[in-house]
């Protein structure tokens, strides 16, 4: 009977540390993959924006340095009846640190010196639910084999009282 408990628990502790290194993969994936979205969103902008709408009242100049003193700039517009940002730039425009600093007052609130976050700029409600999913369908299936685990050892042991063999 000793040697089924020691089984059983280093089973669990084996699954255990495949469960916690899938969640982890699936971290590493969700992660890389709003990495592809965000490099394909800010790409887009780069390349095929024409128009720049602007409100002085809620834009956010991004001012993404590309060359030597060489700034591209993406405005973040908020639209109150959307509730969303609004990302516009303009693909052939390009501004020097000391352009990039006089947009403030003039044209928008603020100006950042640095490209926009993922969480403000390409993760949308619908990605954190499928990263939900996602992590939860891997820990469910986990789920499932810690308890077919434990049924499967409760058999065993079942066996082995009525018996007092075990076979696997």
């Amino acid at each position: 009977m000793e040697f089924i408990k020691k089984m059983k628990k280093r089973e669990f502790i084996e699954m255990t540390l495949k469960t916690v290194a899938a969640i982890l993969a699936c971290f590493l994936a969700i992660i890389l993959m709003e990495g592809m979205i965000y490099g394909i969103e800010l790409n887009a902008l780069k390349t095929k924006s024409k128009s720049t709408l602007t409100n002085p009242a809620t834009t956010t100049a991004y001012c993404i340095e590309e060359k030597d003193d060489q700034y591209f700039v993406i405005y973040a517009y908020y639209d109150e009846i959307k509730d969303e940002y609004i990302w516009t730039a303009n693909k052939n425009e390009l501004k020097t640190e000391a352009e990039c600093k006089a947009l403030k007052g003039s044209t928008v609130k603020e100006v950042v010196m640095h490209a926009p976050n993922a969480f403000k700029f390409s993760i949308t409600p619908t990605h954190y639910i499928i990263m939900a999913v996602f992590v939860l369908a891997v820990g469910g299936y986990f789920v499932y084999r810690f308890i077919k685990i434990n049924n499967t050892y409760k058999q065993i042991v079942d066996e082995y009282n009525k018996t007092g063999t075990i076979t696997f």
